[in-house]
């Protein structure tokens, strides 16, 4: 049976079909958790997750800082490692136990032992749970195991 393209957003992306609720129930993310989503695809994202059933869904912009720490933070734009270090540095966040949900590029040919990506999650206390390969992305559900010591100090 063909994907009703008018669940598709414009780019494609993440937010493309019914796997994403999959995906979302296997991170232990229900229609009851309270989500946020950051980036500029946010809007898009949002309405989707609402239109799905989604029922605490809200936008927080990129280092807008940690107002509330949610169950999940769904990023709404492909992270290379920069601008996921930026992202985990300055906010939002989620709380321990929490799941953090974005794309980052492929890395770099099949020899790469360690992925880039991981190793700036398990520096911000994140362990990678799932990671599917796409052509040209990955799509990273990783889990917040604990607060940093820098950030603990603070």
């Amino acid at each position: 049976m063909p994907k009703d393209p008018s669940t598709r957003d414009a780019s494609g992306g993440l937010f493309s079909s019914d796997p994403l609720i999959a995906l979302l129930g296997q991170a232990k993310i229900s229609k009851s958790s309270v989500i946020r989503v950051t980036g500029p695809s946010g809007l898009s994202a949002l309405l989707w997750l609402c239109r799905h059933g989604f029922e605490q869904v809200g936008y927080q912009r990129p280092g807008a800082g940690p107002h509330e720490q949610p169950d999940a933070l769904i990023v709404a734009h492909t992270c290379d490692e920069a601008r996921l270090e930026d992202l985990l540095a300055r906010g939002p966040h989620v709380r321990e136990g929490g799941a953090l949900v974005f794309q980052s590029p492929l890395p770099d040919g099949p020899a790469a032992r360690v992925d880039p990506i991981h190793q700036v999650l398990e520096r911000y206390g994140y362990s990678v749970e799932q990671c599917r390969h796409g052509r040209h992305r990955e799509l990273h559900v990783a889990r917040r195991q604990f607060l940093p010591a820098l950030q603990k100090a603070a």
